[in-house]
């Protein structure tokens, strides 16, 4: 499963917009809609700040489960954007 992590949300806002979804932000979240699978909501997070592990976990499971990205790709995802 996923280690913890250091994603910035700017760095997961980007990964998935790459995926096809739009984002809004609305009085107290971010709104991702996704054309066919449906909303990713987020609490307000500056760019540079961390998602919490809470919001990974969940994040992978709705893409997962969805089918938009298997988790090991995911996975993947968060290796490749936490700094060394």
């Amino acid at each position: 499963m996923m280690k913890p992590s250091t994603i910035q949300f700017s760095e997961l806002r980007g990964f998935l917009i790459d995926l096809g979804f739009k984002l809004k932000k609305v009085e107290n979240a971010w709104v991702f809609r996704h054309p066919k699978e449906g909303l990713v909501i987020f609490r307000i997070y500056r760019d540079n700040e961390p998602v919490s592990e809470l919001d990974l976990r969940t994040t992978r499971r709705f893409l997962d489960m969805r089918g938009l990205l298997e988790g090991g790709d995911f996975d993947a995802f968060l290796h490749r954007a936490t700094p060394a």
